[in-house]
């Protein structure tokens, strides 16, 4: 996935950039979405000068995307699913215990999937992959 974003600003190795509103529009996801504040890190990888207010395209591989999408909100659905099963399995007849349980496991899947995205957040990082020229 490419997207062309303004450099916002630029520290000693870190870089936020944002993009404009009207690359949201006609999306659906409008309404969860953070794009409100659509201000990011981005990597640099191949050391490319750029400078606050410098055009660029930036790059997020399809499968990098579709796995973050899937940690985020997959793997807690899936953890809901395992504590009711559990719970189920334990005592049939107990449907405040299943949601309980289900509950529970949803948590604790958001809270996993926050350690995994706090650990491996290098790895989700759009980089730079050319400056546009003006």
């Amino acid at each position: 996935m490419t997207r062309q974003v303004t450099i916002l600003e630029v520290d000693e190795g870190s870089i936020r950039a944002g993009c404009d509103r009207s690359a949201c529009e006609g999306c659906k996801g409008s309404l969860f979405c953070r794009g409100q504040n659509s201000e990011f890190e981005v990597a640099n990888p191949k050391a490319i000068s750029v400078d606050k207010g410098d055009r660029v395209v930036i790059d997020m591989p399809a499968g990098r995307t579709i796995l973050a999408s899937a940690m985020s909100l997959v793997f807690p659905l899936a953890c809901f699913l395992a504590g009711m099963l559990a719970a189920f399995a334990y005592d049939p007849d107990r449907e405040l215990v299943q949601l309980a349980c289900g509950v529970a496991g949803l948590a604790a899947g958001f809270a996993l999937s926050s350690l995994y995205f706090h650990f491996t957040k290098r790895k989700y990082t759009p980089t730079i992959d050319r400056k546009l020229e003006e």
